[in-house]
C-alpha cells in the first residue's frame, strides 16, 4: 500500500532534486523515497559486492556527508 504525503521544500532543495532527477533519470518521488530509506532504515538498504573509495578535502563538509560517515563507523 502506498500513501500520498505532502512535503514543503525550499527552492534550493527542489532545484537540487530536479538536478539529481535529470542526472539519474529517477523521479523526484523515488529520490525522496530512497533518501528516507537511506536515512531512517540504513540496515534494510540493498548491498552489493565491491569497494567504495572516497577521497576529498572539505573546509566545512555538508552535514549530510558528516552524518553518513559517522553512522558507518558506529556499525
Amino acid at each position: 500500500m502506498s500513501r500520498r504525503t505532502q512535503v514543503t521544500l525550499s527552492d534550493r532543495q527542489h532545484a537540487y532534486l530536479v538536478g539529481e532527477s535529470a542526472r539519474t533519470g529517477l523521479s523526484l518521488a523515488e529520490l525522496v523515497r530512497r533518501a528516507v530509506d537511506g536515512t531512517y532504515r540504513p540496515h534494510f538498504r540493498p548491498r552489493v559486492s565491491g569497494f567504495e573509495l572516497s577521497v576529498g578535502l572539505w573546509n566545512r563538509p555538508d552535514a549530510a556527508v558528516v552524518g553518513r560517515r559517522r553512522s558507518k563507523r558506529l556499525l
